[in-house]
């Protein structure tokens, strides 16, 4: 929301500065999404960067943002909905013009129903949320020298693997000495760092405090609405809530 309201309000280099952020930290997630609900890669593309236009524009969407509303994911999902619609618009007259199309291929490609276009925005959101807690544990991974990052994102595409294998793999992979001893630590410390990188993704999405009552009773309930309270974001939340 801060850069929404910064991309409207501000002038200049700030504006534009704010449009830039807000284009960047959501262009992924809006081209991951339009992908799924469009089924066509092109026209996936093409709404996708109308949005990105209207966002540099600082279009008339951003202008009407308004948290009292509801969460920006929320806004989000309607500013998209709104533009497919309009694709599909655009595309029935185009349609309609050549007379090369029947009617049925004018409708939508899918009759889905909009719980299931709900759950495919979830679940890129979701999605969104992971990849942006990933990258932020890549970025500990760094500077510590320790391979939390690459050890979860290993279980996650070998879910089978034991401890030993796991180090094995490690040790191939990095070059370095690893035992199973170790990797069950690094695992355990991981996902404690993963945890509460996703609480502050969450809470950073609903703008609010984890660590005050309030928000952490937010973060919780945004979490189990996307499929995310894992045993380790319940003792992110926990930790977080005695800080106040």
């Amino acid at each position: 929301w801060s850069n929404v309201f910064e991309a409207r309000q501000a002038e200049g280099d700030k504006a534009v500065a704010a449009r830039n952020a807000l284009l960047l930290r959501y262009y992924e997630f809006v081209l991951c999404f339009l992908q799924a609900e469009l089924r066509d890669e092109h026209a996936a593309g093409q709404v996708c960067s109308n949005f990105a236009v209207r966002v540099l524009e600082a279009d008339r969407f951003l202008q009407l943002a308004d948290p009292q509303r509801g969460r920006f994911r929320d806004y989000l999902k309607a500013v998209l909905r709104h533009m497919v619609a309009d694709y599909y618009r655009e595309r029935q007259r185009e349609n309609k013009k050549r007379e090369e199309l029947t009617h049925g291929d004018n409708e939508p490609a899918s009759s889905d129903t909009v719980q299931e276009e709900n759950q495919r925005f979830l679940s890129c959101w979701r999605q969104e949320l992971v990849n942006r807690a990933l990258g932020a544990l890549e970025q500990v991974e760094r500077r510590t020298g320790q391979p939390y990052a690459a050890l979860l994102r290993l279980q996650s595409a070998e879910p089978g693997l034991r401890s030993p294998q796991l180090a094995e793999r490690l040790t191939a992979q990095l070059n370095r000495p690893f035992t199973a001893a170790g990797v069950r630590q690094l695992t355990h410390r991981a996902r404690e760092l993963l945890g509460d990188l996703l609480v502050a993704e969450v809470a950073r999405s609903l703008q609010v405090d984890a660590g005050d009552p309030e928000g952490a009773t937010r973060v919780e309930q945004e979490l189990i609405e996307l499929g995310l309270l894992f045993s380790y974001c319940k003792k992110a939340l926990e930790r977080c809530r005695p800080a106040r």
